[in-house]
Formats: structure tokens, sequence, C-alpha cells
């Protein structure tokens, strides 16, 4: 709107290179493997600073696209590089603690980003979002040297037993993994929904305005900032099978209980996000066990990179089935097929529960 590109053309260069961002993380994974996760991560993060730095530039479409095609790109790759940087630093046993805490730590920065976005760009113009673009530019480089200089750079197995480097034609037969990634893409969308639908629902159909709404996420988020290491300590001696089911049935409740919220309101979307709340801190470490558990060292890349693109997916999928139910005359009837969604996915996921592969470290059965 500030450089007079229309909004759909805007939307059209968001989904181009979110697609584009999905294939460039097949194709980058096996660098990954081969060359660690570090210095994968240390070069997405000072990409990522440049093509912010560039929107200062992108007032025409095709600059546009091609920060955006950049930008997405590089914040693709982050999550598997940074998972296979946690992963070589850390014991098996407190993997899934460690990745909580960079999802904390993300979750902390995303919050001040918009706080001090949303200061520096109030009732501004071109000059302050350019601006804002210099600062992010500026401090996402700032993290990029910490970690070049900070976190130290230990490569996992790059090789298997024979002395090969690993192909995705090695990751395609262990058929746990790649149910393990259908199953939770069925999760992720019904989680995505969280931040698709739900928020408008409330909105249009339950009369809570946008105020009320930004704080129960805010509590969401406090919650996890307070919650999710001491949870995922627990999660990582557990049954990650069964606890992804407890997740399943919590966000069915969720669902179901939206039902209510159009002539119940504010205690209906209370009792929501409560229930999507515990779900959320149960499942988001837990996923972080099933590819750490499951890939040989030589392919943690490309199993992190597989989950990265299931979320990318699902999120996708869940955009739009969201934005047409809220089209929809009878927007609610999304609900209880969300619900059986999540009931499926919990099924799902106890299948998840015998493998000795998905084990706790310490034991060979939870």
């Amino acid at each position: 709107q500030i450089i007079g590109i229309y909004a759909s053309l805007v939307g059209l260069g968001i989904v181009v290179a979110g697609v584009g961002g999905l294939v460039f993380v097949l194709a980058i994974a096996g660098l990954i493997d081969r060359r660690g996760g570090h210095p994968v991560l240390v070069a997405c993060i000072l990409i990522y600073s440049f093509a912010i730095l560039g929107h200062t530039l992108a007032t025409n479409i095709w600059l546009f696209f091609l920060m955006t095609l950049v930008m997405n790109m590089s914040s693709q790759v982050y999550w598997p590089a940074s998972d296979s940087t946690i992963a070589s630093l850390t014991d098996a046993s407190r993997v899934t603690v460690a990745m909580s805490a960079l999802r904390v730590a993300n979750a902390v920065g995303i919050g001040l980003g918009g706080l001090i976005g949303g200061l520096i760009v109030s009732n501004g113009g071109l000059p302050e979002y350019r601006m804002l673009f210099i600062t992010s530019a500026a401090l996402v480089l700032f993290a990029g040297v910490l970690v070049r200089l900070k976190v130290p750079n230990t490569p996992l197995q790059a090789r298997n037993a024979e002395g090969n480097h690993g192909t995705w034609q090695d990751v395609r037969p262990d058929r746990l993994y790649l149910y393990a990634c259908a199953v939770l893409m069925l999760m992720i969308i019904g989680f995505s929904q969280m931040q698709v639908t739900v928020p408008a629902f409330l909105r249009r159909e339950a009369g809570i305005d946008e105020g009320m709404i930004g704080v129960l996420f805010l509590v969401n988020t406090l919650l996890v900032i307070v919650l999710q290491l001491p949870l995922a300590g627990w999660v990582s001696r557990h049954n990650v099978g069964r606890l992804l089911a407890i997740a399943g049935v919590m966000w069915a409740g969720a669902f179901a209980t939206m039902l209510l919220a159009a002539n119940n309101g504010m205690p209906v979307a209370v009792a929501v996000f409560v229930l999507f709340t515990a779900g959320e801190l149960i499942f988001m470490p837990a996923t972080a066990v099933i590819p750490v558990r499951l890939a040989p060292a030589h392919l943690r890349g490309r199993y992190f990179s597989l989950l990265s693109v299931g979320w990318g997916l699902s999120y996708a999928i869940a955009s739009l089935l969201g934005g047409v139910a809220l089209d929809l005359p009878h927007t609610e009837i999304m609900w209880p097929i969300l619900a059986v969604c999540m009931l499926v996915g919990a099924v799902g996921a106890l299948r998840l529960a015998t493998p000795d592969r998905l084990a706790p470290p310490s034991s060979s059965s939870t």
C-alpha cells in the first residue's frame, strides 16, 4: 500500500516465493548433511539480512518479487539448519529441551520485533518503513555474526557406514518417518487454524474485538515462554505417540468448543485458547523428538528439511481451507470437521507409540 503495489500482486508474490522457498529447502538439505547445520545457518541468516535490506529499494513489483523470493528461501532454510546445529551440540536426551529453548527465543524475538516495528512505522510512510527494514537487517546481521563467532561448528557424521553421503533415496524407505510426517501435517493444519480462521471468526461471529483477541494471543505466548522448557524435559522422557494423541484430543475439544462461541463470546474464547495452548505445549516439543530419534546422523539435514516442508505445506493448505470456510454462509461448519480431523490425527499418532525407534533414549519403551 505504501508504494502502490496492488494487494493481489503482493499476495501472488508471497505465494510464489513461499513455494520457491519450500523447493529450495529440499535442494539445500544435502548441503546441511555434508557441511553441517552451522555454516548453512550462518549463510541463510546473512542472506536473510541482505534480503530485508533490499526491501528498502523494492519500490516496483519485480524487485519486490525478487527480495521476497530470497527472503523466503533463506527463512525456510533457517529451521532445518538451526535444528541440525542444535542437534550437533546437544546430547540426544536433551535435544528436545534445546530445540524448545530455540523456539521460545524465536517467540520472544517475534514478539519484540512486532513491538519495535509497530513503534517505528506507526502513522508513518515510506521513510519509516525503510528505517524499519534497515533496523531489522542490522539486527539480523548482528545475530548472524554472533552465531558465526560464538556458536561452535560441530558437524554431525556426514557419511554412512559404507562411507557414502546420503541422498533423498535413503529417506524414502523410512516408512515410519514418512507416516509420522503425514500425521503431523494433518495436525499442523488444525494448529494453523488458530492463526488463520479463529481470530476472524471470533471477531465476526462472537463480537470479540481485536484488542481482546490480541490479549488472548499474548497470554498464549507468555504461557509458552514460561512453561515450554519445563514441559519439554517432561515430553522428552515420555512416549511421543501418546503425547501427540493427547494434543490432538485437546485440539479436537478446542474446535468443538468453537461451536458455542457465537452465542457465548469471551468465556468460550478463553476455554478454546486454554485447550489450544495446552495442546501446543505438548505438540511442539513432541514434533522435535521425531526426526531426532528416527534420522541417521548423516541424514538429519534431510529429515529436518522434510518436516520443515511439511509445516510450510500444511500452513498453505490451512490458509486456503480457512479462506474458503470464512466465505461460506455458515462458517461454523468447519469446527466439527476440524475436530474430527484432529481426532483422526490423534488415532494416527497412537501408531507412533509402539516403535522402539521412537522410545526415549534412556528406555526401550515408555
